[in-house]
């Protein structure tokens, strides 16, 4: 209980008027410092000498008799730059994902009496949540208890209309929240390896080492070293060792590669050596995606890229720098990332290939994943959302956007996913996307792997703190997959993703993940059919 609620409390709500500006216990020097507010109308013959002594006993009666209390009175003038401070301070130390929504340039406090009129500006894709999750009660009851008033009512404006529309359809060209991958003009040659099944990101994104990582750049000091067979009598040539580094404009990297000996084609030139490589086409300059695991080297100290797979190609470097202009441009720019034209893989479209059981064809689904800064389901907080659409059996729409989650990202759950700080600059808190995100599912099956131990979870948390409803059917494909695949030791979406032959593009990233689900479902979904028509 509030101290002046006991004070009205213990005196039958005699002197309501009151209210405590400064309370302050200080046990370490044993004193009781108070500050109480009169109205600036009050008479003495209202507020006599000895209420003042019923008020000092009352507070005398809060603390030991040996603390020292020091009390005064002070009558409170109302004042509008005094009130804004009250409200600046309120969100700040409240409510911290609203200061960036706040214009605290246009709020206008207005006096009807001793009533306290509070008019707020803020951005439009707060309102939603200003008005249904106690935001302005509380600032009311806030306001109420610092100022001797009779009411205090707080009202919220639109600052700034964000047109949605517009945003979207500018979204469709230019990608405010960079997702860091790098486009390719053109078709892949390939000289080591085939079928390189994902597109290249940024090297700047990978800080630490890691396996099945695809970058592209363009590649520089190409060497050749050649490397000999010390165990034979003439210490002939073994295998020849590739080093160079590529570069695409937000990071290098040095890569490495063992290359074979082979006899060389009719059509091929040795130059007189007898032999020859898979990369003797390389030279500076030339434009590459590859594949390969990212590791420290043992001789250098530091990390290289072991490629696996290797193919030319051209890089938009245009377009790349566009849009990381664009970035610039947008700096605090919040906006939603529209959802997008599913566009099929001829060679990975399993969903086509074969026929569908009822349910599948029956129904929509929505196939959704989140990452997030952790893996606690009360505390942690979103910072990508990827979903994908499946109607009557064909995914025919994604949707992608990365969360500014309003605290720094942990470095264990950037290494995970690869999503770092710097990457959610321009992207939206979870309070300006969530009510998108939740009229975009409605009416479909919401599908989620593990969602009943965390993506529902957390969903249903952030749902309920922002006071937006849901009522979608849910399934978790991970009790459907335990179901269904009961001979099957491992059930995680990436032991299911092998069990089916299905490519995930880019494991424990929100759309690829969902995309592998959505895939994952179908499968599952036949094979329950199957099993029951054959029994």
């Amino acid at each position: 209980m509030q101290f002046i609620d006991k004070l009205n409390q213990a005196t039958d709500n005699k002197y309501e008027f009151l209210r405590i500006s400064k309370l302050n216990l200080d046990k370490g020097m044993s004193s009781l410092s108070v500050v109480c507010l009169l109205p600036e109308d009050i008479s003495d013959d209202k507020f006599t000498d000895d209420d003042k002594k019923v008020v000092e006993e009352f507070c005398r009666s809060q603390v030991p008799e040996a603390f020292a209390l020091k009390i005064s009175f002070v009558k409170n003038r109302l004042n509008k730059e005094a009130i804004l401070r009250q409200v600046i301070a309120f969100i700040s130390s409240k409510y911290q994902t609203l200061t960036t929504q706040y214009d605290a340039s246009l709020t206008q406090i207005t006096f009807d009496g001793k009533k306290i009129v509070v008019d707020l500006y803020m951005s439009s894709p707060v309102l939603h949540y200003c008005e249904n999750s106690g935001f302005k009660d509380k600032l009311s009851k806030f306001i109420y208890s610092q100022n001797c008033c009779d009411k205090v009512l707080v009202k919220i404006n639109v600052s700034h209309v964000v047109d949605t529309d517009k945003l979207l359809q500018e979204r469709e060209s230019v990608q405010y929240v960079d997702m860091g991958e790098i486009e390719i003009k053109g078709d892949y040659h390939y000289l080591v390896g085939k079928e390189i099944g994902r597109n290249p990101r940024y090297i700047d994104k990978y800080k630490k080492e890691m396996d099945g990582i695809c970058v592209s750049g363009t590649v520089s000091d190409v060497k050749r070293v050649n490397i000999v067979d010390k165990n034979s009598p003439d210490r002939r040539l073994k295998k020849v060792l590739f080093k160079f580094t590529i570069d695409d404009t937000t990071g290098k990297m040095d890569c490495l590669y063992f290359a074979k000996l082979r006899k060389p084609k009719k059509h091929e030139d040795d130059h007189g050596i007898g032999f020859v490589t898979c990369l003797d086409l390389l030279a500076d300059g030339d434009d590459v995606v590859i594949y390969g695991n990212y590791r420290r080297s043992d001789f250098s100290g530091k990390n290289e890229l072991l490629v696996l797979k290797l193919a030319l190609c051209k890089i938009n470097y245009e377009s790349m720098a566009k849009r990381r202009e664009d970035i610039k441009k947008a700096n605090k720019i919040k906006v939603f990332q529209a959802p997008q034209k599913y566009e099929v893989d001829v060679n990975e479209n399993l969903l086509d290939m074969i026929w569908h059981c009822d349910y599948i064809l029956n129904n929509k689904f929505v196939i959704f994943d989140l990452e997030t800064t952790g893996t606690n389901t009360d505390t942690d907080a979103i910072i990508e959302i990827g979903a994908v659409k499946l109607e009557y059996g064909k995914i025919v729409e994604y949707y992608n956007t990365l969360v500014d989650p309003n605290r720094p990202i942990p470095l264990g759950a950037s290494e995970v996913n690869h999503i770092y700080d710097s990457d959610v600059v321009n992207a939206p808190y979870i309070e300006d996307v969530l009510g998108y995100f939740i009229d975009y599912v409605k009416g479909y099956k919401l599908i989620a792997h593990n969602g009943n131990g965390f993506d529902f979870k957390i969903l249903r948390r952030d749902c309920l703190k922002y006071n937006i409803e849901f009522k979608n059917e849910l399934i978790d494909s991970l009790v459907e997959a335990r179901r269904i695949l009961t001979n099957t030791r491992s059930h995680s979406l990436e032991s299911l993703c092998r069990h089916y032959n299905i490519v995930n593009r880019n494991a424990h990233r929100a759309y690829e993940d969902a995309e592998a689900t959505a895939k994952v479902f179908v499968k599952l979904m036949d094979d329950s059919y199957s099993k029951e028509n054959n029994n």
